[in-house]
This record gives C-alpha cells, sequence and structure tokens, in this order.
C-alpha cells in the first residue's frame, strides 16, 4: 500500500511539474509572425509591425495581432507580431530595431501595463527589475520620459504612420488603485502623442465606457500574484479551455485574469487599428 501511494504521489508529481512546463513553454513561445522571422524580399504588402507586451504577443489570452491578419490580411497588409511578455516601455525602446528593420508602413503600439504591475507591490517591483533588468525602479515619470524617446526614436527612424493605443483597464474595479492608475497613464500616453503627431487610439476610453453601461455589480479587483496569470494559461493549453470560457467563469467581463484581454476587449483593440489602418 505505501508502495503504491509512493508511486502515485510520484506520478501526480511528474505530470504537475511536465504540465506546468508545457505551460510555460506555450505561453513563451514568441510568434511564428514576429519580427526577425520577417523577410521583406518579394513582400509587396503594406507592413504593420505591432509593438508592445504580452496584450501583443497574445499567447495569454487572445490575439488580436492574429484576429488583424484574418480580417485584413486580404486587403493587402501584412503584420507583424513584435509582442513580448512581461516589457516595459524601458524593453521596447531598447529592441525597437527589430520592428525599424522590418522597414514597415505602419507602427501599432500597445504598451505600459507592465509599468504600472510593478508599481503595485514590492514584490512585483522587485520581480520586474530582476526579469527585465530594468535600471531603476519603475515610476510614471521614467514611463513618460521612456516613451517619448520611444516615439521620437520611431519617428526619426522610419517613415511609418505611427498609432499608439491607450491601456487596457486593470481590473474592473473602478475604485482599484491599478484601474485609476491605467486611466491616469492613458492620459499620460495621449499627452505624449500629441508632442509626436502621433495618432491615438483610445482603447482604455472604449473600455471604460463599455464598463460604464453594462451596469455590473462584479467588481473584480487586479490579481497581485504571478500565479494568478499562469492558471488562465494552465486551464487553455493542459485542460484545453477557451479564453473565453476562463473569462466567464471568472465572471470578468473584459479580461481572463484583470489583466489579460478576452474576445470582447481584443474585438475593441481590432475595431480601433482598424480604422486607423483604413482611414490613412
Amino acid at each position: 500500500m505505501k508502495k503504491r501511494s509512493k508511486w502515485l504521489l510520484g506520478a501526480f508529481g511528474t505530470l504537475a511539474i511536465t504540465s506546468a512546463g508545457y505551460t510555460i513553454y506555450r505561453f513563451s513561445r514568441r510568434p511564428k509572425n514576429r519580427a526577425d522571422r520577417f523577410k521583406e524580399e518579394g513582400n509587396y504588402k503594406k507592413i504593420v509591425a505591432c509593438l508592445g507586451d504580452s496584450h501583443t504577443q497574445g499567447t495569454m489570452a487572445h490575439n488580436f495581432v492574429d484576429d488583424l491578419a484574418k480580417e485584413l490580411g486580404s486587403e493587402g497588409y501584412e503584420f507583424i507580431n513584435a509582442g513580448v511578455n512581461g516589457d516595459l516601455v524601458y524593453n521596447a525602446l531598447h529592441r525597437m530595431g527589430e520592428v525599424i528593420d522590418t522597414h514597415p508602413d505602419y507602427i501599432i503600439i500597445l504598451i505600459g501595463t507592465n509599468d504600472i504591475l510593478a508599481r503595485l507591490s514590492k514584490s512585483n517591483e522587485i520581480h520586474f527589475e530582476l526579469k527585465k533588468h530594468l535600471p531603476q525602479k519603475p515610476t510614471e515619470d521614467w514611463f513618460i520620459r521612456n516613451l517619448n524617446q520611444l516615439l521620437w526614436e520611431l519617428r526619426q527612424r522610419t517613415e511609418a504612420k505611427i498609432a499608439i493605443l491607450s491601456l487596457p483597464l486593470i481590473s474592473e474595479d473602478e475604485n482599484s488603485v491599478a484601474f485609476k492608475t491605467a486611466v491616469a497613464y492613458s492620459h499620460d500616453i495621449y499627452k505624449v502623442a500629441k508632442i509626436h503627431g502621433v495618432t491615438y487610439l483610445p482603447l482604455n476610453e472604449c473600455q471604460l465606457n463599455y464598463l460604464q453601461k453594462s451596469r455590473s455589480e462584479t467588481k473584480r479587483s487586479v490579481v497581485r500574484s504571478p500565479f494568478a496569470y499562469f492558471m488562465p494559461s494552465f486551464k487553455h493549453y493542459v485542460l484545453r479551455k477557451s479564453w473565453e470560457d476562463i473569462s466567464n467563469d471568472a465572471g470578468l467581463q473584459l479580461t481572463i485574469d484583470t489583466v489579460h484581454q478576452n474576445k470582447v476587449a481584443t474585438a475593441m483593440i481590432v475595431k480601433l487599428v482598424r480604422s486607423f489602418l483604413q482611414t490613412e
């Protein structure tokens, strides 16, 4: 009986480790349409480079870059996914060369959520400083400086038409610090975009309007534990649940885990970007 218990315990442990490893592998894997795989030769489509964090990489929730490719690929656009999970504006600034090298016709930027998450707790701050090799403690002023530099560099070093999205709401509790900070940072993005003559796409405002109209009594504050962001991916990649089922089970309207976007939120991003591309 003891041998059987040990065997079961060992088998369970092996399965848990394997499942966890597979989950991490899947959500860490860069998309096939990433920038360093792009081949310009023989390509006559309009190149749209999407620069950002996990919202753009799209392996931890719904993928808006893939949705744009499905909708507009037949209209002569090719989409490049330059999103990297966990990136702050500082990180995007230091790898923008991969976007510039694709000689894009358009650049879509969605970045800044992790600049906020890194400030929510001391453990978050340490996590991001170590994992993302940050040279200083994240602050709002540093976010603005890096964003200014990013837009200035892209304007100087490309001929692309550039659009930047305001930030998705963080949590669905308008009284939470994270929620209010995402709104405040979106105001910063608007001001910086105006300075550099870059098109501003009001994602934050669209999501805020959606929540206010829905009048849901569910108030979900931001999840602070990294483990909480792992579990939806585990359910999706290992248990084969759809992102929408995960979002619905959590009682959320715009995200799957209070941060990463579900299909409703992603549709807002797609609508804004599509309008920008077709207008331009």
